[in-house]
């Protein structure tokens, strides 16, 4: 007896994750716009844009071995996207005192404003779309949610 109930709730279940995956489908395309129209803003292709926004994420110099797990690109690619990048003066690669054979790479102040201005463009996004009171909600749901992400891509074997 408990079966078509349950089929029943699993149908609901469907409809609604079905309903937060077109929402989320929707917010993607919209970002992807945003990080479109930011990188023809500063004369950048996307993965560019991507690369620095990567940089930015934390207070701390990337390697490049970092970046190219990130962007999952070879290591001719990176060493071709990093010099682009430091002839635009958006990055500076520093010795790592370390490991003298290695780089470290740090956001240029130029570089630093750029990500400064996507930064800038999420902070108006998000408080378009997100009450004050609800952003530590938000915040541990995108937590949440990214773990789940990097779960299911490790899952994916690709």
């Amino acid at each position: 007896m408990d079966e078509p109930e349950d089929a029943a709730e699993r149908a609901d279940e469907d409809r609604i994750l079905d309903a937060a995956v077109t929402a989320f489908y929707s917010a993607q395309v919209e970002h992807a716009h945003l990080m479109q129209h930011l990188a023809v803003l500063h004369d950048l292709n996307p993965v560019d844009l991507r690369a620095l926004k990567f940089l930015g994420a934390v207070d701390e110099d990337r390697t490049p071995k970092e970046l190219g797990r990130y962007l999952e690109m070879g290591t001719g690619a990176v060493t071709a996207l990093l010099d682009r990048l430091a002839k635009r003066g958006l990055l500076d690669r520093v010795r790592n005192l370390s490991d003298r054979r290695s780089v470290r790479i740090e956001l240029s102040a130029e570089g630093s404003q750029v990500v400064g201005a996507l930064r800038a463009a999420y902070r108006r996004a998000l408080s378009q779309s997100v009450p004050i009171d609800a952003v530590d909600v938000f915040i541990a749901f995108t937590e949440r949610v990214s773990v789940a992400f990097r779960d299911a891509s490790s899952e994916t074997g690709d």
